[in-house]
Order: C-alpha cells, then sequence, then structure tokens
C-alpha cells in the first residue's frame, strides 16, 4: 500500500510539471481525488503547509477542517500538537477571538510545557485585547487581557514578547483607569457621591499616574464637598493644586479652597 501511495505520488508531480491535469486554487493535488486521497499523499507535513496557504486565502473553516484531521489521525505527536495550535490561529485570524481564546486556553490545559505554550499564553492574552474597544464595553476585556499578560511574565519570563507585553499591560491599565473615571463621573452627575467617591478613589490608588488623574482629584474632591465633607474636600482640592499647578482645573479648586475656607475656618490652603 505505501508502494502505491508513493508511484501516486510521483504521478501527481509529474503532472504538475508537464501540466496534464488540473488543479484547485487552495489545494495540492488534482481535481478528481478526494479530499481524504489528497490528505493520503500529502502526509501531514503537506496538509499542514496546505492549511496555512487556505488561512492565507481567507478560508479559516476548510483550513480547520484540515487542521482538526491532522490533528485526530497523526501519528506525529509534534504535527498533531502544531495542528492543535494552528486551529486556535486560524480563529484569530478570522477575527472570532471568543473561539480563539477557548482554543489557546484548551491548548495551554494539556500542553503548558509545550515549545509553542508561550505562543498560545500570548495569543490567549492578545485574544482579550483585540476585544478592547470603547471605554464603556472593554473594562472587562482589559482586566482579562492584563491577568493572561501576566501569566504570560510569570510563567514565560524568557519569551519573545516581552517587549509587547510591557505595553500591551500598560494600554489595558490605561483602559482600567479611564473606566473607573467613565463611571465615577456618571456617579457624580448623577448626584450619587457616595458611590462617586468610591470609583474616583480606586482610580487613584489602583491606575495612579494616569492622563485623567487631575480630573479624579478635582471630582472627588466635588463629590466629597457636595456630601458634606469640607475637610475631605480640601484635602483632594489641595493635591491637585500641588501636583498640577498650572492645570486650569487648579484655578478652580483655588477657588473652591478659598469659598469652602471662608464658611469653615482653619482649613489650609493650598498656595
Amino acid at each position: 500500500m505505501k508502494r502505491i501511495i508513493q508511484l501516486m505520488f510521483i504521478f501527481i508531480i509529474g503532472l504538475s510539471v508537464t501540466g496534464c491535469s488540473t488543479f484547485n486554487a487552495t489545494s495540492l493535488t488534482p481535481d478528481w481525488f478526494s479530499k481524504d486521497e489528497e490528505e493520503k499523499v500529502l502526509g501531514p507535513e503537506g496538509s499542514l503547509e496546505k492549511a496555512t496557504q487556505l488561512t492565507k486565502d481567507g478560508y479559516y473553516e476548510e483550513a480547520r477542517e484540515v487542521l482538526e484531521k491532522v490533528e485526530a489521525e497523526s501519528d506525529s505527536r509534534e504535527y498533531s500538537t502544531l495542528a492543535k495550535i494552528r486551529i486556535a490561529d486560524t480563529y484569530y485570524d478570522d477575527e472570532l477571538y471568543a473561539e480563539a481564546a477557548i482554543e489557546y486556553a484548551s491548548f495551554l490545559d494539556i500542553q503548558s510545557y509545550s515549545k509553542y505554550a508561550a505562543y498560545a499564553q500570548y495569543k490567549l492574552a492578545m485574544s482579550y485585547f483585540k476585544r478592547i474597544k470603547t471605554i464603556d464595553v472593554s473594562y472587562h476585556w482589559a482586566r482579562l487581557a492584563i491577568q493572561e499578560f501576566e501569566v504570560l511574565r510569570r510563567n514565560y519570563p524568557r519569551n519573545p514578547y516581552m517587549d509587547i507585553t510591557e505595553s500591551r499591560i500598560k494600554m489595558c491599565r490605561r483602559v482600567l483607569a479611564e473606566y473607573e473615571f467613565y463611571v465615577g463621573k456618571f456617579y457624580f452627575e448623577k448626584g450619587s457621591y457616595a458611590a462617586a467617591i468610591g470609583r474616583f478613589n480606586n482610580m487613584l490608588e489602583n491606575y495612579p499616574e494616569s492622563k485623567s488623574e487631575s480630573e479624579a482629584l478635582y471630582y472627588l474632591g466635588m463629590s466629597y464637598d457636595n456630601s458634606g465633607q469640607k475637610f475631605k474636600a480640601i484635602e483632594y482640592f489641595n493635591a491637585l493644586v500641588e501636583k498640577f499647578p498650572t492645570n486650569e482645573l487648579s484655578v478652580k479648586a483655588r477657588e473652591l479652597i478659598v469659598s469652602i475656607d471662608s464658611q469653615t475656618p482653619r482649613l489650609i490652603i493650598a498656595e
């Protein structure tokens, strides 16, 4: 049987050279071959190459079919392992990030020490990162992305994605900070000052140096002021003035400090 397959393969190569048969655009074998016959001739390595071409051409579902067959039927652990990670890649390349995350996580559950593990962990994190869009809907994905990027950094410290991982984590943290500010301001405008205080404090504590820090300090001071906690309001207005002396919100903060101080003696005013 092996001899017959070898002869068939030689025959196919001969046809490709002489141009005596027509070929599918996404296949390495003639039109009159069935999929099973084609995969037997190609073998796992050839099937993986075919799947690569199918993916490049945008035939993701067809590529998965080929890869799933390699994974299920290959006698080589190397080929079956590579097929499994490539199945996840087809979902990722097709922007089906939920499905991709499931496949990468499944791979890591059984192949955490594979030479492809760091890659799978990076792509798992990126499957969440890619779903970050607008601030109001991205909090969940940013948290999951950070979690998986940190697993990558902790479990695979020599991974080749370290530099980009650090930048991705920073971007996720900015998203989380902006989300806390977004929700805090929503509560402030609604008049729910206790809830606003919780959000602004959480942002300042967990995401220092955020681009919205000055605004968070201002609205935190306003929230305390509106809830009757004058000393706390002064504390955060002072912090705003001291850290961002040239910010336009600091001008308002100074005016509010003077106003509150005139009503509540012996409060310290920032210079």
